[in-house]
């Protein structure tokens, strides 16, 4: 994925970043994957699962984890 934020945390995976520093955490995408974001990018990446699991049926919903409950990533 492109940086072209110029507040872009080096260890997170979006690039909706409000600061170069902070924590990030592990949110699983299914299986064994997950995506590490800071918390700006949980928060788009919660409302995006959100908005979309209006249209798409309950056992195809994603999972809405609260941050509280991920997993902090240490690099």
């Amino acid at each position: 994925m492109p940086k072209n934020n110029p507040f872009q945390n080096p260890n997170c995976d979006n690039n909706k970043c409000i600061s170069p520093k902070g924590e990030v955490r592990l949110l699983p995408i299914g299986g064994d994957g997950n995506l590490i974001l800071c918390f700006s990018c949980y928060n788009y990446e919660i409302n995006y699962r959100k908005d979309r699991n209006k249209s798409l049926s309950k056992e195809n919903q994603y999972k809405l984890p609260a941050w509280e409950d991920l997993q902090v990533y240490l690099s």
